[in-house]
C-alpha cells in the first residue's frame, strides 16, 4: 500500500508529490515538475527495500499525470490573472 501527498513550496513554481510506502514517515519517491514542464522522479535512499506491484506503479503514474496537468493549469491561470 502506498500513500501520495501533494506538497506546496513557496520557493517553487509548482507543488510536488511525495510517495510513501505503507506507514513510513519518510517518502521513498518525490515527483516534481521540471523547468521544461516535464515530470521529474527523484528516488530517495532507504534502509529498506522498496517493492511495488504493477497496480501501485500504475497508481503513481496516473496520479502524477493528473497532478502535472492540474499544476500546470493552476500556474498558467495564476500568471494570466496577475498579468491583468
Amino acid at each position: 500500500m502506498i500513500k501520495i501527498e501533494e506538497v506546496g513550496d513557496i520557493n517553487s513554481d509548482y507543488p510536488y508529490l511525495e510517495v510513501f510506502l505503507k506507514d513510513n514517515i519518510n517518502p521513498f519517491l518525490e515527483v516534481a515538475i521540471s523547468e521544461n514542464k516535464e515530470l521529474s522522479f527523484k528516488i530517495h535512499s532507504s534502509t529498506i527495500d522498496i517493492q511495488l506491484n504493477i497496480e501501485e506503479w500504475q497508481l503513481i503514474l496516473s496520479k502524477t499525470e493528473t497532478f502535472m496537468a492540474q499544476a500546470l493549469k493552476n500556474e498558467d491561470d495564476f500568471l494570466n490573472f496577475t498579468d491583468q
